[in-house]
């Protein structure tokens, strides 16, 4: 009996080492699986960061290109840019020796513009485009109040002055206007600007004939 019972201590020893030896090298296993997926992650993800590092790159130097052919060089002055837009837009000016005042023509009408390179700033004039006599008192409150119209209607203020020497009533037409390189489509933008002289022009002309028509019907 004892020595049966030996034998039957032994089977059962043998059999839960050999169980435990199994579970050890499965553990084994799976722990090299493990360490194997890892390493084959960094070997991938070292290449995976490389590239992000240079598709960054590639986009910094794109967008170091891009603003160099935006700003390829310093920025002009105000000034040499009205000029080259003017000529851009097909307006011959000319240059007064001593104001440096830049005169030029558009759609008929002569204009006066100021400009320094040093203020981002231009003034543009309209001068001496309409005229009514000083001593014609009915005709001069017209004016007054088509010029008072126009400015609450239209971005260019419009003003009169007196000539007594002519006996006239003169007007003229001033606005002020941003004018830097960073404004797309310059050239049109200033035609855009020199079109509104020409809405003051129609609304004095308009405001002047209708105030006659009220009078004619109130007479």
């Amino acid at each position: 009996m004892q020595i049966l019972f030996i034998v039957f201590l032994i089977v059962v020893v043998g059999l839960l080492a050999n169980k435990f030896m199994n579970q050890r090298t499965q553990s084994d296993e799976k722990n090299d699986e493990h360490e194997q997926t890892l390493n084959a992650e960094t070997v991938h993800a070292a290449p995976h960061d490389h590239i992000n590092g240079k598709t960054e790159d590639n986009l910094n130097e794109k967008e170091k290109k891009d603003m160099e052919n935006n700003n390829p060089g310093e920025k002009k002055g105000t000034r040499d840019l009205l000029l080259e837009t003017l000529t851009q837009i097909g307006c011959q000016y000319e240059i007064g020796e001593e104001d440096g005042d830049i005169q030029f023509g558009y759609q008929g009408e002569y204009f006066v513009a100021r400009a320094t390179n040093s203020s981002p700033f231009i003034h543009l004039y309209d001068t001496h485009w309409g005229r009514v006599e000083l001593y014609d008192i009915d005709e001069f409150a017209r004016l007054k109040k088509a010029i008072n119209q126009s400015n609450i209607d239209n971005s260019v203020t419009a003003v009169y002055t007196i000539d007594q020497e002519g006996s006239n009533v003169i007007v003229h037409s001033k606005a002020v206007i941003l004018f830097t390189q960073d404004i797309p489509d310059i050239g049109d933008y200033l035609r855009m600007e020199l079109r509104e002289f020409f809405k003051v022009h129609e609304t004095i002309h308009r405001e002047m004939v209708k105030q006659r028509e009220k009078e004619a019907k109130q007479q």
